[in-house]
């Protein structure tokens, strides 16, 4: 089933299996090719002989099926290799950033692989860390599983709505600030204790347009917490994606979301490989699906997804990564709610 948001374009398919032979065929064995005599002395010397655990490794290869192709994954062929493993995502580095697979449930985003429905094993028994995984005509091969990226629908954001009025803005943000504090009750991060102070500070500055503090604050915010996303990059991610909604063309918020990314691009050496990844896209303004979804549903007139449903699935990302990300987000669109002109996003 294709994606709402998925272009009808497919995945590179000009060299794969179904347009003629395979990059990655497997040849005949030499001993297969020989003449009969020839074939006897092949088959007695043991650097030929076929191996018993090449074939059957061969006949238990995994094939996985990709549904979905984030806009930002490399369109044709990439090369890298498997950064790290989890039990529903695989990250595999390539070049100066992530390419992951995910499961079904997980969604879209601009660097991400997403598999059918009904197609994720636990990844960790497909790929190991620091294993080569090499991708040519839609077909990414490691050493255990193969990816089929043949049919794959490649993901770009929704397109651009029109913001709501103002009385029905602040109404959402207000629901929304509420629900998320009931499902934040025992599920708390950094960002509702020590980190607090500076996620006001941050909110406080991008209302007072003083683009030196909120620089020094989202420096600060860069990097704290625990895990593979620390709470603070998921409030400046957040706060990045409600920024990039209100800004308008306004040149001070403009000014402002520049010096953010500036000190985003300044401080990544002070988080994870994997946090550092998405603070980069946040960056230069791209974001997964299902924070998309949730802006979409608290700005605009006619949203992608009813409000409750989309802070349902964000909240559900990770233990309180979701909730840390919409946090930032509140931050920021209470912050600049609302727009100086009539904005569209």
């Amino acid at each position: 089933m294709r994606h709402r948001h998925s272009t009808s374009r497919l995945f590179d398919r000009v060299r794969s299996p179904c347009y003629g032979s395979h990059p990655f065929a497997r040849r005949r064995p030499l001993s297969a090719r020989a003449t009969p005599a020839v074939s006897l002395a092949l088959r007695t010397l043991p650097h030929v002989q076929p191996s018993r655990a090449r074939a059957a490794a061969e006949r238990t290869r995994i094939v996985l099926a990709v549904e979905a192709v984030g806009h930002l994954v490399p369109p044709s062929e990439f090369a890298g290799r498997v950064h790290s493993t989890f039990a529903h995502a695989c990250n595999i580095e390539y070049g100066s950033t992530l390419i992951t697979l995910v499961a079904a449930a997980a969604g879209n985003g601009p660097t991400l692989l997403r598999l059918r429905v009904g197609g994720a094993p636990d990844l960790r028994r497909c790929f190991d860390d620091g294993e080569p995984i090499r991708c040519r005509g839609g077909i990414a091969i490691g050493e255990r599983a193969t990816l089929d990226l043949t049919q794959a629908a490649v993901w770009h954001p929704a397109p651009a709505g029109t913001i709501a009025p103002g009385a029905t803005l602040a109404a959402r943000l207000r629901h929304a600030a509420a629900m998320l504090a009931y499902r934040r009750d025992g599920r708390c991060s950094v960002i509702d204790g020590d980190a607090a102070p500076t996620v006001s500070e941050l909110a406080a500055a991008c209302r007072a347009l003083d683009t030196a503090r909120a620089a020094q604050a989202t420096a600060r915010l860069i990097g704290w917490g625990e895990g593979l996303t620390p709470a603070g990059d998921d409030v400046v991610i957040g706060l990045c994606a409600g920024l990039d909604a209100m800004a308008c063309g306004d040149p001070r918020r403009t000014a402002l979301r520049r010096a953010v990314a500036s000190t985003i691009g300044a401080s990544l050496s002070r988080t994870t490989r994997i946090s550092a990844h998405y603070l980069q896209l946040a960056a230069i303004g791209h974001y997964n699906e299902r924070l998309l979804d949730l802006r979409s549903a608290l700005l605009h007139v006619d949203p992608s997804r009813p409000l409750d449903e989309a802070l349902r699935s964000a909240c559900a990302l990770g233990a309180t990564s979701g909730s840390d990300m919409i946090a930032g987000l509140l931050a920021a669109l209470r912050a600049w709610s609302p727009a100086p002109i009539e904005a569209v996003v």
